[in-house]
């Protein structure tokens, strides 16, 4: 698309030799602004990932965590009757509460398969941060970094969804 020089008698359109030089500051603006957009990006990666940790957790991390540990324990002591460790009595409580009736192998169960999507979700973020953060400090140009910002942002719905 052409640029114009706006006078009086309307819009004239630049001559070759002003549109190379317009494009040549226009790179020049741009490659300027480019380590301040990629370090920008970056923490906003770092960030967008501590925020869905806390917000998945809750502030409830070292909770989930004895859960998942107590219910491991459990099971590979063979889901003894007694005694019950108090995460899988929690779980059979809070089924309770709401009518309905569980063992404590199933409530086990339902910690522990919490617990794997957690983990697995985790995982994914934790490799998505890093390569993505790698990927942006070595970026070249806008367009690189915006194929990375495209694809950070298309991940997080994904994870997000996964999640609820």
């Amino acid at each position: 698309m052409p640029n114009y020089h706006a006078t009086s008698e309307g819009n004239i359109p630049f001559t070759a030799a002003e549109e190379i030089e317009w494009q040549a500051a226009q790179d020049a603006y741009n490659a300027a602004k480019f380590p301040n957009a990629k370090a920008a990006f970056i923490l906003a990666v770092k960030s967008e990932a501590g925020a869905l940790t806390a917000q998945v957790l809750q502030g409830l991390g070292s909770e989930y965590e004895l859960a998942e540990a107590e219910a491991t324990a459990y099971k590979a002591a063979g889901y003894p009757a007694t005694p019950i460790p108090g995460s899988v009595k929690s779980e059979i409580n809070s089924k309770a509460a709401k009518g309905v009736t569980i063992t404590a192998t199933v409530a086990c169960d339902t910690i522990l398969s919490a617990a794997t999507g957690w983990r697995g979700a985790q995982a994914s973020l934790r490799d998505k941060r890093l390569t993505t953060t790698s990927a942006a400090e070595v970026a070249v140009d806008a367009p690189a970094l915006d194929t990375l910002k495209a694809s950070w942002a298309a991940f997080l719905v994904e994870l997000k969804t996964q999640l609820v």
